[in-house]
């Protein structure tokens, strides 16, 4: 993914999923990741405690997106709010690390177009 822009990494997945989905998916394209993406989100949950897949470092997946009320400004208001849940291999990633690569996340999430900017 690294040697790839933000569109063709978009295909990319895409097409591995949908690969994954149908079963055609053969075992050399579902493995040698760093770090895997999953989602409880499409059934209701809105936190979990992803579980790293040996010998991958991380995993990251976002949850349920759902209204909450927030206080923002002194006041309470209504806002979409989705929770990332992440677990790392902290024998090879280090924790400052994991946490500034979640912050990013994070950013990216709250701010989709910075994923143009260069």
């Amino acid at each position: 993914a690294e040697s790839l822009d933000p569109w063709a990494t978009a295909l990319e997945i895409a097409r591995v999923s949908g690969a994954a989905k149908d079963g055609s998916a053969k075992r050399d394209e579902l493995t040698g990741s760093t770090i895997t993406i999953t989602s409880l989100g499409t059934l209701g949950g809105v936190i979990h405690t992803p579980i790293i897949n040996h010998p991958e470092v991380a995993i990251v997946g976002p949850n349920k997106i759902a209204e909450r009320v927030v206080v923002k400004d002194g006041q309470m208001v209504v806002r979409k709010m989705m929770n990332l849940s992440s677990s790392f291999d902290h024998r090879i990633v280090d924790g400052h690390d994991a946490a500034v690569f979640v912050q990013r996340i994070k950013g990216l999430l709250e701010h989709p177009a910075t994923l143009w900017m260069g």
